[in-house]
């Protein structure tokens, strides 16, 4: 899909269709990762990774902090003693 630069202030900006926002729920205000695929230079736009919603936080984070406790246990005691 093609789209426009638009000037927003200093910068330039792309809009995004409707049905992209809706597809990954983004709301204005909401934080995205913008990086050039190194080889191919493709623009990749997506969604910040997000902690929480509707103030519990998401099955993802909680996967992404079980995980990092799982892997660096040893550490983390070592840490506290």
């Amino acid at each position: 899909m093609k789209r426009k630069l638009v000037q927003a202030g200093g910068s330039l900006a792309v809009t995004l269709p409707a049905e992209v926002v809706q597809e990954f729920k983004l709301e204005k205000g909401m934080a995205v990762d913008v990086s050039v695929h190194p080889q191919t230079g493709a623009v990749i736009i997506r969604p910040g990774v997000r902690y929480a919603e509707s103030g519990r936080v998401t099955g993802r984070f909680r996967r992404l902090a079980e995980a990092a406790a799982d892997r660096y246990a040893d550490s983390f005691r070592e840490l506290a003693r």
